[in-house]
Formats: C-alpha cells, structure tokens, sequence
C-alpha cells in the first residue's frame, strides 16, 4: 500500500492518503510517534469511535502512524459553510463532549494536572515569569479526576462522517476533571487565532459566529453535566498559561498574558 497526495497539515505532522481506506499520520518530530502510538492504543480499546488505529507503518520512505480513513468535512468546515446553524453545531459539539467524558480510562492515561504542570515548567516567555509562582499554586489546589478528556477538543477535530460525528487528533488525550477539558473548549472557542493562511473571508466569518457557537457549547454543556460556570473557571489560569507553550500566533499570546493578569488581579492574589 503505497502513499498517496499529502491531504492534510496540521502544527505538528502531515497526513497523506494511505490507499484508499487509511491514512499516514507522518511527525515532524519523531519523538511525537511514540507517544501518540501509546495514547491511541488506549483509545483503542477504550472504543470511543474515534478513527480505527492500525499502528505504525513505514512506507515509500515514510514512517508514521496508519488510521482508518474518515470521509466527511470538519465541523469547523460545515460551520464556515452553513452560519445559520451556529447555534446547532455548538449544541451538538457539547453533546459530544459529555458522552466523551463519560468514559472512564481508569488511569491508564496521563493525568491533566501532571501535563499541565509539565507544559506550564517549560514556558520561557519573559512576559510569563512573574505569573509563574502564583500560577503552579493554584494548579497544584486544583483536583484530580477520573474522566477522558480529549485536551483539544474544538469544531476542527470533529469530523462529520456519514457515519455521524467522528473525533480525531487524540494525542492530547488525558485523565482528569470533566470540568477541566470543558474549560479547555471554552477557552479555544474564546480566544484561539484561526492560522493566518486561512481565506480572509473564513476568518471573518468565524469572528461573527463565535459567540453563538460558544455560548450554545457552554450553555448546553452545563444544563447536560449540572456543573456551574465557576467549576469550569477554576481551570482557567493553568489553562491559558499553558496554552501559551503551545505554537500559538503572537497575537493570541498577548491576549493570554493579559487576561492571566487581570485574573490574578481579580484574585487578589499577586501584590
């Protein structure tokens, strides 16, 4: 089985066509391969409908990681395409996300305390230091938890198959607070930069469809779980601080620091 055009791009591998029916997940940094190899096996037998993993495979000069082929556009796609259900797809992202978060991986997964606690270590953006204390003592307070949480689950990683709603782009996936990966969506839907080699147009599309589309998410995403808007805010320092260890535009960097600031303000807890 031979490899095909390259189909998709994304901050950390490139996806080619694998036959017809899988495709070639390839990592820019092979020390990724490992580590997404180890968390999707688990997956894997947790059974949670993600695309099927068939492991690695090398190829055409090729090494990567060989997945079951979905066809169907993103729901970010969809979205950009049919505005007016911005408010459908934000409730049928949060559906989504409580069914997700209703499998227990019994620790079989890194905890989200212990990789937020390692992302937000390696931050070296001067603007950071003097958040840094502040910020590992609220996270190290925060609980622990036993849930699957997909730590980047967005629009762009659910693909709308004929089969129905498919989730992909699993390496992220962790154990901890339903709360915790929630906040995480919320936070994205909020303030991430769309990649700037996007159409002008779809970014300022996404712009006027947000809001909708994030208060639908939050609104149905509590009503579903019963949990409140301040056990979602409580994640939201460790959060976006290690949000910014991640590649990021410069532009959302600066927003982050900011609201890190004002929060920790509001707080009271930074002289």
């Amino acid at each position: 089985m031979g490899v095909g055009e390259r189909i998709g791009r994304g901050n950390t591998a490139d996806i080619y066509a694998l036959g017809s029916k899988q495709v070639l997940k390839v990592f820019r940094d092979p020390k990724l391969l490992d580590l997404e190899r180890n968390i999707n096996s688990v997956i894997e037998e947790l059974a949670v409908g993600a695309p099927t993993f068939y492991g690695i495979v090398e190829t055409d000069g090729l090494t990567g990681l060989a997945y079951e082929r979905i066809l169907g556009p993103s729901m970010l796609e969809m979205l950009m395409g049919e505005p007016e259900k911005a408010a459908e797809y934000g409730r049928q992202l949060a559906e989504l996300h409580v069914k997700l978060h209703s499998v227990k991986p019994t620790g079989r997964l890194e905890s989200i305390k212990s990789r937020l606690a390692y992302m937000i270590s390696g931050i070296r953006h001067v603007g950071f230091e003097p958040f840094r204390e502040v910020i590992e003592s609220c996270l190290s307070e925060l609980p622990g938890g036993d849930h699957l949480c997909h730590g980047d689950f967005h629009p762009g990683n659910v693909l709308l198959s004929q089969r129905g709603p498919v989730i992909i782009d699993w390496m992220t996936a962790v154990c901890g607070p339903a709360q915790a990966d929630a906040a995480r969506t919320i936070m994205i839907l909020r303030h991430a930069v769309l990649p700037a080699e996007l159409p002008e147009v779809a970014i300022q599309t996404f712009s006027q469809l947000r809001t909708i589309l994030l208060q639908t998410y939050e609104d149905t995403y509590l009503e579903l779980t019963g949990y409140s808007r301040e056990d979602l805010a409580k994640w939201e320092l460790p959060l976006m601080a290690a949000r910014l260890g991640e590649s990021i535009p410069e532009k959302e960097q600066r927003t982050l620091l900011d609201l890190i600031q004002r929060r920790i303000n509001q707080l009271g807890i930074l002289a």
